[in-house]
C-alpha cells in the first residue's frame, strides 16, 4: 500500500494519538478504577473517547510541537 506523501502529517497524528490513547486511558483507570469486573469494556469506552479527542487535538498540537523544537533548536546568529 502506497499512501501519497502529503498525508504524512495527518498518519503521524493519527498513529500518535492511537497509541498515546491507547496507554494513557488504560493507566489512567487502572489507577482510577483497578481491575474491576468489566475494566476492559470501560477501557475500551475510554479509549475511544480519548482518540476522538486526541485525534484532532494531535493534527494541532503535533505540527506546533515540531515548529518549537525546531525553534529551540536552532544555532542562533550573535
Amino acid at each position: 500500500m502506497n499512501i501519497s506523501i502529503k498525508y504524512q502529517a495527518l498518519l503521524i497524528a493519527f498513529f500518535a494519538s492511537l497509541g498515546m490513547s491507547c496507554l494513557m486511558s488504560f493507566a489512567m483507570l487502572l489507577l482510577n478504577l483497578g481491575l474491576v469486573s468489566n475494566f476492559l469494556w470501560v477501557w475500551l469506552q475510554a479509549w475511544g473517547v480519548g482518540l476522538l479527542v486526541g485525534f484532532p487535538a494531535a493534527t494541532v498540537v503535533v505540527p506546533l510541537a515540531q515548529k518549537l523544537a525546531v525553534f529551540l533548536t536552532l544555532p542562533r546568529v550573535r
